[in-house]
């Protein structure tokens, strides 16, 4: 197991000036400056980061001595990467949030812990404080993005719509029930249920594949999806227990948020999906 050392004393190993390291983590987003103090952020957690406490030095960070502090030299903002990608700052913030990547935060935007695994680099503007993000150009050739980012732009349209994994299931079931908000679903429930979403004013896709599947040989799909809380909605009336057992422990692995509906829930919508939806931080009405 490494060893841990503080800040002061892994600069020593690192012949750098104390306050360098103190800077070139701030930059990396692995520390942030609040009340006068360095702490942790999440950021820094994930690269082994951990508060630490003594009576003589009171609470402090420690990090493995094998530490490597990425540079930001090299990544790009959302702004810049935005060029190159065809979609502007703002789709593109949206689309790292779809996928899990970004997450809303006061003035502005948290790297997760999936975009973090990508490369994302957590920055605070150093007058306000406001979080951004800076990203590697690399992410590009990311599986997830490369799909999310051709699918936004209409790239492979056609693939898309006849994936081999659902293209029997749309083949015997047509999506012929049309929604208040001009979606296509499959039954009468379906469209139950996306309507009371899009009155509730809740952005909603349908038919959306579980983004931490995609390209998988058991590739899953899920009725709804909303976007803000990153919350999936399945209607799982028809399916036998051990199916359902099945779809639950899929979700539960990968740490996905589900409410699963069934047919005796549509009655109640008003107070079942509001309730559900709390839970996840999600407020209605």
């Amino acid at each position: 197991m490494a060893k841990s050392l503080s800040t002061t004393a892994l600069a020593k190993r690192l012949e750098l000036p104390t306050k360098t390291l103190f800077e070139r983590l701030a930059r990396a987003g692995f520390l942030v400056r609040e009340a006068e103090r360095w702490c942790l952020t999440e950021q820094g957690r994930l690269a082994g980061g951990r508060n630490q406490h003594s009576d003589k030095f009171g609470e402090y960070v420690v990090w493995p001595e094998t530490l490597k502090v990425p540079s930001p030299e090299g990544l790009l903002s959302v702004s810049k990467f935005s060029e190159s990608t065809g979609l502007g700052r703002e789709s593109l913030l949206g689309l790292l949030h779809e996928i899990g990547y970004l997450a809303p935060a006061p003035k502005g935007w948290r790297v997760t812990e999936s975009g973090a695994a990508a490369g994302g680099v957590q920055q605070a503007d150093r007058r306000n404080g406001a979080p951004y993000s800076l990203w590697p150009a690399a992410l590009e050739t990311d599986p997830l993005f490369k799909r999310a980012l051709a699918q936004a732009l209409g790239k492979d349209a056609d693939k898309e719509s006849t994936h081999g994994s659902i293209a029997s299931f749309r083949a015997k079931f047509d999506a012929k029930y049309r929604t208040l908000d001009g979606h296509y679903v499959r039954s009468v429930a379906e469209l139950t249920i996306d309507n009371w979403l899009y009155l509730a004013g809740l952005v909603h896709a349908y038919e959306r594949p579980v983004r931490e599947t995609l390209g998988q040989q058991d590739e899953t799909f899920c009725s709804f999806f909303l976007p803000r809380g990153a919350i999936y909605i399945d209607y799982v009336e028809g399916l036998d227990a051990d199916t359902l057992a099945a779809r639950q422990s899929r979700y539960r692995q990968l740490g996905l948020k589900l409410i699963q509906l069934h047919l005796a829930d549509l009655d109640n919508l008003d107070e079942v999906l509001p309730r559900r939806l709390l839970a996840f931080g999600i407020e209605v009405y």
